[in-house]
């Protein structure tokens, strides 16, 4: 599988740092645990990259913006843990590859430099959606690349998936891909986004396709349910799904609870041999 070594999933509620959650923190411990579990494996693997993908990070509406800041960081100042940062050398090097491996499969692509016309929100300090799985999983010494969602279709983020691998390979990188995403936020009366009774029915459908494997099946949701379930991690599976484009798999969901309304699920998938029959065209 060249360079690729691990592709997980990750929520990212900053209720899971301690230092933010504090006493709450016992109502996500099967998170928690899955986290620290999927942690001692990336340990295990030593990657010189971690890749992110995150929801949260600045967004175009038709393109895709990868990030490799000579220094990445960030803290939970937002959430009054100004102490807890992050800090990482950005991987410029893999960071461009991406960006050319996305731009020769057809798609809008940037840096996320300030002077990227059309961005929007754009921060210093890497986002939420980065920082807290980044807490959990990130080893002692890597480097990061930051990739946005764009509001571009679910084939899209497939195929920054197969960039990602493709740019691993090229670069020579030992490379962990995260997507980072949190799934239905109606799952309880008083959530978030609301209650909405198939947000269950999306988060079961979620864990069912990722704990088997079965990333096709990611293309015949319907839209209706995803509407309904409010989730912002999809586009982010769908990435991790393409990363995974022609191979066989070897899956598992390592937790899934929602005790505030919102579906956190911690999986991994790793590759394991070429399988033309899983390589899919766009559906």
């Amino acid at each position: 599988m060249g360079s690729l070594s691990l592709c997980c999933v990750s929520p990212h509620p900053p209720i899971l740092v301690p230092e933010v959650g504090k006493g709450e923190v016992s109502k996500v411990a099967a998170s928690a645990g899955a986290l620290a579990r999927l942690a001692s494996e990336i340990a295990g693997i030593g990657p010189d990259t971690l890749v992110v993908m995150s929801p949260h990070s600045p967004v175009y509406s038709d393109a895709f913006i990868v990030k490799a800041d000579r220094e990445m960081t960030g803290s939970f100042r937002q959430f009054g843990a100004p102490q807890v940062r992050i800090q990482a050398p950005g991987d410029e090097e893999l960071a461009s590859a991406i960006r050319d491996f996305i731009k020769a499969r057809g798609m809008p692509v940037a840096s996320g430099g300030t002077a990227d016309r059309g961005l929007m929100g754009a921060a210093p300090e890497i986002d939420h959606g980065m920082l807290v799985p980044l807490y959990f999983l990130a080893p002692p010494s890597y480097m990061l690349v930051g990739v946005s969602i764009s509001f571009l279709d679910y084939w899209s983020h497939y195929q920054v998936g197969l960039a990602i691998r493709e740019a691993s390979e090229a670069t020579g990188r030992k490379t962990v891909f995260i997507a980072s995403g949190d799934l239905s936020h109606r799952l309880l009366p008083g959530a978030p986004a609301g209650y909405d009774v198939r947000g269950e029915e999306f988060d079961r459908a979620i864990v069912g396709i990722v704990g088997s494997g079965r990333f096709a099946e990611l293309f015949e949701l319907d839209p209706a349910l995803i509407e309904a379930a409010g989730e912002c991690g999809l586009r982010s599976v769908f990435a991790l799904a393409g990363a995974l484009d022609g191979h066989s798999v070897k899956t598992e969901v390592l937790s899934y609870e929602g005790p505030f309304g919102v579906g956190y699920m911690v999986a991994r998938a790793l590759p394991v041999a070429e399988d033309p029959a899983r390589k899919l065209t766009r559906p």
